[in-house]
């Protein structure tokens, strides 16, 4: 039997993960950046590898203590991000090839030189957007899913086991989030809106829970977040697309932790109005001036008040939440002064109307 390099790649990852949770060594990460060589090579793309890492972790766990399975996951999780690395880099690689493609052929249908010129300079500029979209997409369902890990060290530690399985189903969660989330990207980073299948969505659902995978991000810094019920607690249900929701409030939420002082208050509230439903996501943060308002929705833009309270940050977060805003056929507002915090308001239209 004749084995292809895609089922040779799938072979090899179990092996390899199992290795490198026995051992820790620095060999298995090696390998880790091989087998994402020829991931790409075999054309199996992120929610592939995804979906592989939790089949493998699956079996590795399979007769392991609870706490040799929480330690076994947080180190898991450290091989995947050596992987998606790996995979981001070897990735580049092959969008500078495509780069080269394109100037070939650019050449071959005999473009003026300012023609090949523009179109390498777009073909680069969007590489690099791609790729920054990736790393900043990816990082938030993985942070989510380590930060629910160390509470699951954290629990176990205290002697507190009831909570264990509501933490990890939660880590996996995220990581199946990492998976659909992977698809959505590459369009979305290129300046159009992207394509979403929109169905009815129970809009206070996705709000709980973008709160809950935004509190360890709070509390490390003493914010408070407040989900505000109106007194009716009506079920609110929107035309959307429950995975670009997650990204929009996660995005939302994340900004508004960073750029809010220690000890300061977001407030997440929603209401139903005519035929829309609209959300808020409110900071008692450092705010911005009319100049940046402006520009607030521009790709790499970061204003300098932010790059001073956040040096790291890539200004994709508010762009991509725009474009998914709009693909849902909302809209989104943003009210804020400086020293007097933030309000973004997302505007979506309701399931019924």
């Amino acid at each position: 039997m004749v084995l292809n390099a895609s089922q040779l790649s799938a072979e090899d990852y179990g092996p390899t993960l199992a290795h490198y949770l026995a051992a820790h060594d620095e060999g298995a990460l090696y390998r880790a950046g091989v087998l994402s060589q020829r991931f790409i090579e075999s054309g199996l793309g992120p929610e592939d590898i995804i979906a592989l890492h939790s089949e493998s972790l699956e079996r590795a766990l399979d007769g392991m203590s609870y706490r040799e399975q929480v330690r076994a996951s947080a180190d898991a999780h450290q091989f995947l991000l050596e992987v998606m690395i790996a995979y981001g880099v070897k990735y580049k690689e092959y969008l500078e090839l495509k780069l080269s493609e394109t100037l070939r052929d650019a050449e071959s249908r005999a473009l003026r030189d300012r023609q090949r010129a523009q179109e390498a300079e777009r073909l680069q500029r969007e590489k690099g957007e791609i790729l920054g979209v990736i790393a900043h997409e990816l990082r938030s369902p993985l942070t989510v899913a380590k930060g629910t890990i160390d509470l699951a060290e954290r629990s176990l530690a205290r002697g507190e086991v009831e909570p264990l399985s509501h933490l990890l189903v939660s880590a996996r969660e995220a990581l199946e989030r990492l998976s659909r989330l992977s698809g959505d990207l590459v369009e979305a980073s290129r300046g159009e809106v992207p394509r979403l299948e929109c169905s009815p969505v129970e809009i206070v659902g996705i709000l709980r829970q973008s709160c809950a995978w935004a509190q360890p991000a709070a509390q490390s810094k003493g914010i408070a977040i407040a989900l505000e019920d109106p007194p009716e607690e009506p079920t609110l249900v929107v035309m959307g697309n429950a995975d670009a929701l997650l990204s929009i409030y996660g995005n939302l939420l994340s900004n508004a932790i960073r750029y809010t002082p220690a000890n300061g208050r977001v407030t997440v509230r929603y209401r139903s109005e005519d035929n829309t439903v609209w959300t808020e996501v409110a900071d008692s943060g450092i705010g911005m001036p009319p100049e940046v308002l402006e520009r607030i929705f521009e790709r790499f833009y970061r204003a300098p008040d932010a790059r001073r309270a956040e040096p790291q940050g890539l200004g994709l977060g508010l762009a991509l939440v725009h474009q998914m805003v709009e693909a849902q056929k909302g809209h989104i507002e943003v009210d804020s002064l400086p020293g007097e915090g933030s309000r973004f308001r997302v505007v979506l239209p309701r399931a019924d109307a």
